[in-house]
């Protein structure tokens, strides 16, 4: 198995769910040690050690006990793009830290789970983006996409984009979000399996209640396991 970096066409298209999905199944159901990282998140808690966020999911999921401060080395309090949210907090970014983390988090674990913000455009600082730090990883990208309406054209862009960059990418999975039957989200798996050069790895299902109790491990591992072709993971 290679650490996988996930990334989305947009934010709130449910990246988290299948980063934990993903973190859990491979610990629980495969065995390995996996370590997970939030690199950046925005609009949380607004302090890494606050038990609240995305980063906190993760690291419950995977099951792992590394310091939350190198699972998400980057937190601010205001919902923006890492670059917008630490001018307003007067903060520095440092790319080659966040590296440095990765690395060593890559050394600790068999692998590593990495989950964006936002998509792959999301500015990081002045003229470095999120598709920059996926290329400084150098792992395949798993691109996680909403199942409704729009999404052809939103998941072919991100796609491509970042094939020409030279990201590897390892496949699509569809976020069921709305749990909706309309005929564009009957449609749109095989119009993308159409056009697409990469995997279309399956669709997480509408489960609206997923975190209402906590992060449930088995749930979500089980939930990966019967929705996704596990087989396809790079």
């Amino acid at each position: 198995m290679a650490n996988i970096f996930i990334t989305g066409t947009d934010t709130g298209v449910g990246k988290t769910a299948v980063s934990c999905s993903l973190a859990a199944y491979l610990s629980l159901k495969k065995g390995y040690d996996v370590g997970v990282m939030k690199p950046f998140e925005s609009g949380s808690a607004g302090t890494a050690r606050q038990v609240t966020g995305d980063a906190f999911a993760l690291k419950a999921a995977a099951g792992c006990p590394d310091d939350i401060a190198d699972i998400n080395p980057y937190n601010f309090k205001a919902p923006l793009a890492p670059e917008a949210a630490a001018v307003l907090e007067d903060a520095h970014i440092d790319v080659t830290r966040v590296i440095s983390v990765y690395t060593r988090l890559t050394e600790r674990h068999d692998i590593v789970i990495v989950e964006g913000a936002g998509g792959i455009l999301v500015p990081i600082r002045d003229g470095y983006f999120y598709s920059d730090l996926m290329a400084a990883f150098g792992s395949p990208v798993i691109v996680v996409s909403r199942l409704t309406l729009g999404t052809i054209n939103h998941t072919l862009l991100s796609c491509r984009y970042l094939e020409s960059a030279g990201i590897t990418v390892a496949g699509v999975i569809l976020n069921d979000l709305q749990g909706e039957k309309d005929i564009a989200s009957q449609t749109n798996p095989g119009m993308l399996e159409k056009y697409l050069d990469v995997p279309l790895l399956g669709i997480f299902p509408h489960v609206p209640d997923l975190f209402a109790q906590g992060v449930n491990r088995e749930r979500l591992a089980s939930l990966f396991e019967e929705n996704i072709n596990c087989e396809l993971l790079p």
